[in-house]
């Protein structure tokens, strides 16, 4: 038994940074996780990145110790501390990438791609047209407002609206008098994106 805790604890501290990347990525982005085999993927996949990293950059800073100045010895804990950093950075950078679709769009003008880098349509179509919404419920009311938040997936989730009024069958606004509303998005059939009422 001891000598598998021997092997197991290295692994563990080998694999540790990558899953601290996708801990973050998963944490601050509207990506579902994955079943637990993708989660282990993906988070081996962050580990070879940053172990590759952490190479590049042990070599760069010998050469420049041995060239310029040193600030101190490489060793296990210049690594493990090394590796937590690009960790922590390539988790935030993978976050930013995702979340801004700058390199989706790139590669859409490049024609790779038809791709956008959001999780879903649904998602997709609330980030790039930051509007007014009216949202057609069930019941065949309707309210208009501004969606602070909304599900980042059309099955689950809520709107979260600055502001609501409802619209009557004239397509006047009759304001609700509150702040803020929040509806489920069970209650809604439909959202029409729109600048103004009627």
């Amino acid at each position: 038994m001891d000598e598998l805790v021997k092997e197991v604890i290295p692994l563990l501290q080998y694999l540790i940074p990558g899953f601290l990347a996708a801990w973050i990525f998963y944490s601050l982005t509207a990506f579902k996780r994955p079943d637990t085999f993708g989660q282990i993927v993906q988070a081996l996949i962050f580990t070879f990145v940053i172990h590759s990293l952490v190479v590049g950059l042990e070599t760069l800073l010998l050469l420049t110790g041995g060239r310029f100045f040193s600030v101190g010895v490489w060793d296990k804990n210049s690594e493990a501390f090394w590796s937590a950093v690009i960790a922590v950075l390539l988790g935030f950078l993978s976050c930013h990438v995702a979340s801004s679709d700058k390199l989706h769009s790139l590669l859409r003008k490049l024609k790779i791609t038809t791709q956008s880098s959001y999780p879903c349509e649904w998602y997709s179509a609330f980030l790039s047209r930051p509007s007014y919404v009216v949202l057609h419920l069930v019941d065949g009311k309707r309210l208009f407002g501004w969606p602070t938040e909304w599900p980042s997936e059309p099955a689950s989730g809520q709107f979260v609206l600055e502001y609501p009024s409802w619209i009557d069958n004239a397509d006047k606004a009759l304001h609700t008098g509150i702040e803020i509303i929040v509806i489920d998005v069970s209650k809604v059939q439909w959202v029409e994106f729109t600048k103004t009422i009627g």
